[in-house]
C-alpha cells in the first residue's frame, strides 16, 4: 500500500479506536463521522473542545431542535474542527436555515445542511438558497413523489458546490432513468446517484456507466437494495479521473487493511466498503469541499438510522 494511504488509514482507524473509548456509550457510526471531520481537517481530536461546542449548541437550541436530538457531538466535531469560533459558527448556521425555512419544514437533514454550509466561508446563503429552491421545484415537476425533508437536503447540497452546471436538472433526469430503467435501481437510490454524480466531471452515460461498473463489481444486488446509502460515494470515487483499476487495486488494498484491525470486526462488509471508499476519496481528492459535504451527510443518514434500531 502507498505509504500516504497507509497513513490516512491508519490515523483514521487510530481515532475511531480512540473515540470509542472515551464515548463507550456512543455509536460506532457516530465515531466514525467524528474521526472523519477531524481527518479532512488534519487536526488531533480535542475532545475538550467538542465538550465546549456541544454545551454551546445545547445553549443556542431549543431542547427539541435536530442539532440536540440528533447526533449533537457530530455537530459539536463540526464546530470544533474548524477555526471558526462556535458562537459564529452558530449565528452562521442559523442565518443560512432561516433562509430554507421559509419553504421548508424543520428536520434534521436541513440542519446538517446548515451547518455544513457554515462551516464552509464565504458563502451567499441567499443565493444558495434560490439556486437550491430552484433546483427542487424542477425535479418536483418532474417526479411528484419528491419530500420536502430529503430532496431539500440533496438540492441544497448541489447549490453549496461552486461548480453547478446550468443544466444541472436536465441532466439529472436523464441519469436517474438510466439508472431506474437500465440498470433496475430502486427509485430514492437511484436518485440519490444522480444528485451526487450531477456534480462529477463527464456525460451523464459516461458517469453512470462508470458509477455501475465498479459498484456492481464491490457489493451484491441484494445489498445494494437494503443498504443502498453505504454504495453512494463509490460514485464520487469512480469518477474522479483515476483509472478504475487503479481505483479497484487501492480499494482491495484498503479493505484488507480494515478487515485485520482490531476492534474493526464490528462492522459490517457494508460499512467496511464505506469506509474505505472515504479514505480513498481523502487520498485521491484531499481537502475537497464537495467530497466532505457528501460524505457528511450519508455518514450522518446511517448514524441516524442507527439510532432507530437501538
Amino acid at each position: 500500500m502507498n505509504e500516504l494511504l497507509l497513513e490516512k488509514c491508519t490515523k483514521f482507524v487510530d481515532d475511531k479506536n480512540e473515540l470509542s473509548r472515551n464515548n463507550i456509550f456512543s455509536l460506532e457510526q457516530e465515531n466514525v463521522a467524528i474521526a472523519y471531520i477531524y481527518s479532512h481537517f488534519e487536526k488531533d481530536i480535542n475532545y475538550e473542545a467538542i465538550k465546549i461546542c456541544e454545551r454551546v449548541i445545547s445553549k443556542s437550541f431549543s431542547f427539541t431542535s435536530p442539532y440536540r436530538v440528533y447526533m449533537p457531538k457530530i455537530y459539536a466535531a463540526m464546530i470544533a474542527a474548524t477555526d471558526i469560533e462556535p458562537d459564529e459558527f452558530i449565528s452562521h448556521a442559523k442565518a443560512f436555515e432561516e433562509q430554507f425555512n421559509r419553504s421548508f419544514s424543520d428536520n434534521s437533514g436541513l440542519g446538517l445542511l446548515a451547518f455544513t454550509a457554515a462551516s464552509l466561508p464565504g458563502l451567499d446563503y441567499k443565493s444558495i438558497y434560490y439556486k437550491a429552491l430552484s433546483i427542487y421545484n424542477q425535479m418536483k415537476d418532474l417526479h411528484r413523489f419528491l419530500t420536502n425533508d430529503t430532496d431539500v437536503v440533496y438540492a441544497g447540497l448541489l447549490a453549496l458546490s461552486p461548480n453547478l452546471k446550468d443544466d444541472v436538472v436536465d441532466e439529472l433526469v436523464i441519469m436517474d432513468d438510466l439508472l431506474i430503467h437500465e440498470y433496475r435501481l430502486d427509485n430514492d437510490y437511484a436518485r440519490l446517484l444522480s444528485y451526487i454524480l450531477a456534480l462529477c466531471e463527464g456525460t451523464a452515460t459516461t458517469k453512470v456507466r462508470r458509477t455501475m461498473e465498479f459498484i456492481q463489481s464491490s457489493s451484491s444486488s441484494f445489498d445494494r437494495a437494503v443498504n443502498y446509502y453505504y454504495f453512494v460515494l463509490h460514485a464520487i470515487l469512480a469518477n474522479l479521473g483515476v483509472s478504475l483499476d487503479r481505483i479497484q487495486e487501492d480499494y482491495k488494498e484498503v479493505m484488507t487493511f480494515l478487515k485485520y484491525q482490531k476492534g474493526y470486526g464490528i462492522f459490517s462488509e457494508n460499512a467496511k466498503e464505506l469506509h474505505a471508499c472515504i479514505l480513498l476519496l481523502e487520498y485521491y481528492a484531499p481537502n475537497s469541499i464537495t467530497n466532505y459535504t457528501w460524505i457528511i451527510a450519508i455518514l450522518f443518514r446511517i448514524a441516524q438510522n442507527q439510532t432507530l434500531h437501538v
